[in-house]
This record gives C-alpha cells, structure tokens and sequence, in this order.
C-alpha cells in the first residue's frame, strides 16, 4: 500500500512539473528575431502584470494614421526587482522603444530590447 501511495504520489508531481515547464514559451514563433524596428511615440497605457507587461505606445504611421504599438516587457516579476511598479509610465509620456516585431500580419506588437525616454535617457527592464 505504501509503495502505491509513493508511486502516485511522484506520479503527479512529475506531471506538475511537466505542466509548468510547458506553460511558458518562447518568443521566436510569436517576435521576428530577424528583424528590429523603433517604435516613437506616445504613452497611451502601461499595464504592468504578470506574465508580461505592456506598453501601449501611439504613433504615426506614414500615411498619417494613428497606430498603437503593444511593447511587450519581461516578466512584472523581473522589473519589479528592478525598481518598476505600475506608475513607471503614465499616459503622455514620450517614449522610444526598440525590438523585434509582431510575426501575426496586421498586428503592431514589440517585443523590447531597448527602452529610452525621448529625452534620449535609458530605462532598463
């Protein structure tokens, strides 16, 4: 009876942990990894929560539209370390951020490499 409570006990455990290393992903089927573009514009919201914050920057695009770009960060967990909270960025703040682009064709989603504030200063997640 013993041996059979130890054998379904490792059983679910195995399957939890199986479970957890299959719930995150990688970035590469969702983020061009080859290609890199700048995204300038303007705070719209920043939503800072686990698994990965957002920022939602407005543009310009070049036939005059206005286009919201979705700047997706490391974990909260990992900018929480790092000094972040939810009031790092406020609507209206002019912001530069630099990465790899949405893969899905029509979409406008960043995964960040780099941030800086228009002033040129850097924010490092």
């Amino acid at each position: 009876m013993l041996r059979r409570i130890v054998t379904v006990f490792l059983t679910l455990v195995a399957a939890t942990l199986g479970v957890a290393a299959v719930a995150h992903h990688a970035q590469a089927p969702f983020f061009d990894q080859e290609r890199t573009v700048e995204v300038r514009g303007t705070v719209v919201r920043w939503v800072f929560r686990n698994p990965h914050p957002v920022l939602e920057v407005e543009t310009v695009a070049p036939g005059g539209e206005k286009v919201i770009w979705e700047v997706q960060f490391a974990p909260a967990t990992v900018l929480a370390k790092r000094g972040w909270t939810e009031q790092t960025f406020k609507p209206g703040d002019q912001v530069v951020a630099t990465g790899h682009p949405s893969r899905a064709p029509g979409t406008y989603g960043l995964e960040q490499r780099n941030l800086e504030r228009a002033d040129g200063s850097p924010l490092v997640p």
